[in-house]
């Protein structure tokens, strides 16, 4: 995996476990990488008078991304949602997907599980499903 791309993913699982362990929630947000390879958050300012839906985040975050990437701004950008993953026909896992697109890769989602253990949010490991 290219230095650039471990980076982003990185931020992300960094960011998610934080925001996971501090709330319990984990509220769409993202991140890019530049045109010389540092990692950045990308989040979407909120007017708490007028929450917009967790689809319009994603789909704000998405836009940015893709346009940055078209004006060469940035190399590659990353939004994390909060997901549930089939894991066997009788099991369904909590997890953080994490969406990664970069310049000329074929990236799969990544996906950061979690569970709740009384007060205390427990991270899994990390794991990928091809697209």
């Amino acid at each position: 995996m290219k230095e650039d791309i471990q980076k982003l993913l990185d931020h992300c699982v960094e960011y998610a476990s934080e925001l996971l362990k501090e709330t319990n929630e984990a509220y769409p947000f993202g991140g890019f990488i530049d045109t010389i390879g540092n990692p950045h958050p990308l989040e979407m300012e909120i007017d708490a008078k007028k929450v917009p839906t967790i689809g319009k985040v994603i789909e704000t975050l998405t836009k940015f991304g893709e346009t940055e990437m078209a004006e060469k701004r940035i190399l590659g950008y990353a939004v994390t949602y909060e997901a549930e993953v089939a894991i066997s026909d009788n099991e369904v896992q909590n997890c953080i997907g994490i969406d990664i697109t970069y310049e000329g890769e074929d990236l799969p989602i990544f996906y950061l599980p979690f569970s709740w253990e009384g007060d205390k949010t427990v991270i899994g490991e990390l794991f990928a499903v091809k697209r």
